[in-house]
């Protein structure tokens, strides 16, 4: 089981450090926000983001309860790695132009909280667009929703309040299977930023 979530993991990175290379500009060339290489970059991250948590879910889901409680214990859990390996790989590929987050109302992670921006598309994707984009003047945003799917309501099921099984610091949020919870939102800017 420990193989397979590594090789998993493992997988998603070379992925995602090949789709990066698109972020590399041409000596001498002048960066404009939104041009088609950084809308092409947002969409494959928010697609890689989306495929990891899935295939960190369908391994979890697999296991027996004892290979479960051991993801559990240490943190092997679809959301926590996603974030995790994310909030430092993008950013660090792209010479700090990029980040992509899972955006949702009430957020554990501290990584996923998001900016103005983001709260906003959060809002168009919860009345129901499947994809969202927009242009500010320092970077280009594009989101896709992010459904509930049934490994995630141990953690974030419900009854809405209860403490996480297996992180008692947090409630649950009370999801059902197949809800938008949130959205994966990719930032690419055309130069590095904080944040």
């Amino acid at each position: 089981m420990r193989r397979s979530i590594v090789s998993g993991l493992c997988c998603t990175t070379v992925l995602l450090v090949g789709a990066l290379s698109i972020s590399a500009r041409p000596p001498g060339s002048i960066p404009v926000v939104g041009e088609p290489a950084d809308r092409e970059l947002a969409r494959l991250l928010v697609n890689l983001e989306l495929r990891t948590r899935g295939a960190l879910a369908k391994r979890y889901v697999a296991a027996d309860a004892a290979h479960r409680a051991w993801l559990a214990h240490e943190l092997l859990l679809p959301a926590a790695v996603a974030d995790e390996v994310f909030h430092e790989v993008v950013p660090e590929a792209t010479g700090g132009r990029a980040w992509v987050k899972m955006i949702v109302d009430e957020p554990r992670n501290r990584h996923n909280i998001g900016d103005d921006t983001t709260v906003a598309l959060l809002g168009e994707i919860k009345s129901g667009k499947t994809q969202v984009s927009r242009t500010t003047a320092g970077a280009y945003y594009y989101g896709e929703p992010i459904k509930a799917a049934s490994t995630c309501l141990a953690c974030h099921g419900e009854p809405r309040g209860a403490r996480d099984p297996f992180f008692p610091k947090y409630t649950k949020n009370g999801w059902k299977a197949g809800e938008i919870v949130g959205a994966v939102i990719a930032r690419v800017a055309p130069h590095a930023t904080g944040g």
